[in-house]
C-alpha cells in the first residue's frame, strides 16, 4: 500500500524539475557572464525604469531561496511548500527568461 498521495509525488517531480531548470537558468547567465569581453560589459547599458521593476524579481529571488532552504530541509515531504515553490520558481524562470531576451541581442559576439 502506498503511504503518500499522488498528489505529494506529482508536487515532488514538479518542484525537483523546477529547481533543475532554475540552476540550468542561472548556469547560463554564469557561462554568459563570464564568456563575453568585460569591454562588453562596460558599454553595456541595462537599466530599469523604475525602481520597482528592480524590487520585484529581488523579492522573489529571496523568496524563492526561503522557500528551497525549506523544502530541503523538510526533503520535500510537505506537498504544499513544494507547490509554493514550484510557481514562484515558474514565475522566476518566466522573468529570467524574458530578462535574457532582452539582454542577449546586447551581446556582440562576433565583434
Amino acid at each position: 500500500m502506498m503511504d503518500t498521495s499522488k498528489n505529494h509525488t506529482i508536487s515532488k517531480i514538479v518542484a525537483k524539475t523546477m529547481l533543475r531548470l532554475f540552476i540550468l537558468l542561472l548556469g547560463f547567465a554564469a557561462y554568459l557572464y563570464f564568456s563575453i569581453d568585460t569591454i562588453v560589459l562596460d558599454n553595456m547599458k541595462v537599466s530599469f525604469p523604475h525602481q520597482w521593476a528592480f524590487l520585484f524579481p529581488m523579492l522573489l529571488l529571496i523568496i524563492e531561496i526561503g522557500l528551497l532552504f525549506f523544502m530541503l530541509k523538510h526533503k520535500y515531504s510537505k506537498s504544499d511548500i513544494n507547490w509554493l515553490f514550484s510557481l514562484n520558481s515558474l514565475l522566476l524562470n518566466i522573468y529570467l527568461i524574458l530578462l535574457y531576451t532582452r539582454i542577449y541581442p546586447l551581446l556582440n559576439f562576433g565583434s
